[in-house]
């Protein structure tokens, strides 16, 4: 992760972009424009977003993108899937603490999501970040311990988590029509 710098951008810069219709992120002082998902993308978070909201623990609530995160140090993500605590969710965006992290991997994304998300998650210590692959069938379930991410699924098969939520699925079937 790099360390922002007096050249680095703010939240204020963010805010200060037209509303031109695309998502915007800021993360180690870079703005980062996201291109609209594909259609393999939004349906598996559909699906995942329709198991996540059927297995939420009490006093929490699952979003799906378009949702602004704010994380410490002039950061604001925009998470494909995010399990937040109710005190977590205020009146425009989330800010402070996520229970689970979801990012579905696109061609465009996968650096984003596997290295620089994956470093701000953890440095925000977000307990559980899950990358999905949709065009690998493939999901990466990561638990945060001691301030680094440890891998506790890594799977192109069917799958059973009994944490942070409990959920049973294959990516390749989330991912097919």
């Amino acid at each position: 992760m790099t360390t922002a710098t007096s050249n680095a951008f703010t939240l204020e810069d963010l805010e200060a972009l037209p509303d031109d219709g695309n998502r915007y992120e800021l993360m180690g002082g870079a703005i980062v424009m996201t291109p609209a998902p594909e259609p393999v993308h939004q349906r598996v978070a559909g699906r995942l977003f329709r198991m996540l909201e059927d297995a939420c623990p009490r006093g929490h609530e699952v979003f799906i993108a378009p949702i602004d995160y704010d994380r410490p140090g002039d950061q604001r993500l925009e998470p494909d899937l995010i399990v937040a605590p109710d005190a977590s969710v205020g009146p425009k965006r989330l800010a402070g603490p996520a229970l689970l992290v979801v990012e579905i991997v696109s061609p465009g994304s996968r650096l984003n999501d596997t290295i620089t998300k994956r470093a701000v998650y953890a440095e925000a210590g977000v307990p559980a970040y899950w990358i999905v692959d949709p065009h690998r069938g493939h999901l990466l379930a990561l638990r945060l311990v001691g301030g680094d991410y440890e891998v506790y699924a890594d799977t192109t098969g069917p799958v059973s988590l009994s944490w942070p939520i409990a959920v049973s699925f294959a990516v390749g079937d989330l991912a097919t029509r």
